[in-house]
């Protein structure tokens, strides 16, 4: 562990807890009296959490208006209009209550907010490509507050968001300080209805923050033991929920190990299987991004245990396991098993075109061109095993 030089940075308000949710009325008030809030379908499967938020907002006077059209794989297009309805209604600061794919549509709307209605998306693809530059806010902006209802994206507390270039079958990641959230509360009792095939997709997302940002260079005495704590949380806890999914205490668990694997990820950046997991969640854009992770960790995990010996029998070790890499890959691997992410790849159904475009993807040349064969490989034995 290297604690004589470290960055760390988390600038969001975390409100935790079961019940938390009251607490907007007296956090909202500071940013404004007219709000947009960025959700899934409003009469959906969430519509009684977001009408028990519209009351608590009506409660201290603040105008509540919907963008109600976010998709899994938020769009260009989607973010566009979400812009226009913010700027149509004059809104003050964006409200997003949903998982990855709202998080991301909101903290865009907010970022990229003008006035008139339109983004300019060229310099946002041009200015906001790094996850650790500082680039200076845009005054145009908007305050953005986050409520998560599934625990996985780690949204609630990162400083990027994905959007899908449907036209050109490409999900690209934009980074920027005001991605942040503002405030998040994030409360285990919205989180109770998650069905299990989303608990389990987004349960190993979380996992992925946690570890990739413990295996990369810019981890921290901090983001050590957050990492760690969060994958053993995971591990211990996500067939629970999916056993159990009215079960507060691990929902809770789930809930914590996502905020702080979101924390390490933000400080510490993602490895090989994200940008992997986006190729084909680009182009395939049916299959959740979870899964998409759980198609290529296999390989990635046999790759990885032959050059962070070091780590990996340090995550063993925490985890009570035999110290040595392959007893922490076997635990993961089980992991998948039980909660059958294993079967990710035979659900998705991916076609021979779908591979084709998959394989020819730039991004594995560009990824890490010393590497580029294995980055390849990975890839290839993941979708054809």
């Amino acid at each position: 562990m290297n604690t004589s030089s470290f960055n760390f940075f988390t600038p969001t308000k975390l409100i935790f807890g079961p019940g938390k949710l009251n607490d907007l009325k007296e956090i909202a008030p500071n940013y404004g009296q007219k709000c947009l809030i960025v959700s899934r379908p409003k009469k959906g499967s969430l519509k009684n959490t977001y009408l028990r938020i519209e009351k608590l907002l009506n409660s201290v006077d603040i105008e509540v208006f919907y963008f109600d059209e976010i998709v899994p794989n938020p769009t260009l297009e989607g973010i566009n209009k979400g812009v226009a309805i913010a700027a149509e209604n004059k809104v003050d600061f964006i409200l997003g209550v949903g998982g990855g794919s709202v998080m991301d549509s909101a903290k865009l709307i907010a970022l990229l907010y003008e006035s008139k209605g339109v983004i300019d998306w060229k310099a946002a693809f041009s200015n906001y490509d790094h996850p650790f530059s500082f680039i200076k806010s845009k005054p145009s902006s908007l305050p953005f507050l986050a409520v998560s209802t599934t625990s996985g994206t780690g949204s609630q507390c990162t400083q990027a968001a994905v959007v899908s270039d449907t036209k050109n079958k490409e999900k690209i990641t934009l980074f920027h300080l005001d991605l942040f959230p503002k405030a998040a509360i994030i409360d285990p009792e919205l989180m109770l209805t998650v069905p299990d095939r989303v608990t389990a997709a987004t349960g190993f997302d979380a996992f992925t923050h946690a570890f990739e940002s413990y295996l990369g260079g810019r981890t921290s005495p901090l983001t050590e033991q957050l990492s760690l704590q969060s994958i053993k949380l995971v591990i211990e806890n996500l067939p629970k929920a999916i056993n159990e999914p009215n079960s507060i205490e691990y929902r809770t668990s789930l809930a914590w190990a996502d905020t702080i694997a979101g924390i390490c990820l933000s400080n510490g950046g993602a490895d090989i299987p994200h940008p992997l997991g986006e190729i084909i969640g680009g182009i395939c854009q049916r299959i959740p991004h979870g899964e998409t992770l759980a198609m290529v960790y296999p390989k990635f995990l046999n790759y990885k245990k032959n050059i962070a010996i070091d780590k990996f029998e340090t995550i063993a070790n925490y985890l009570g396991l035999e110290k040595k890499p392959e007893a922490f890959v076997n635990k993961v691997i089980e992991l998948l098993n039980i909660t059958s992410l294993s079967e990710s790849l035979e659900k998705a159904e991916i076609n021979d075109l779908e591979k084709n475009e998959i394989l020819s993807h730039p991004l594995l040349k560009n990824l890490d061109p010393k590497n580029e064969q294995t980055i390849f490989d990975i890839m290839n034995h993941s979708i054809n095993p």
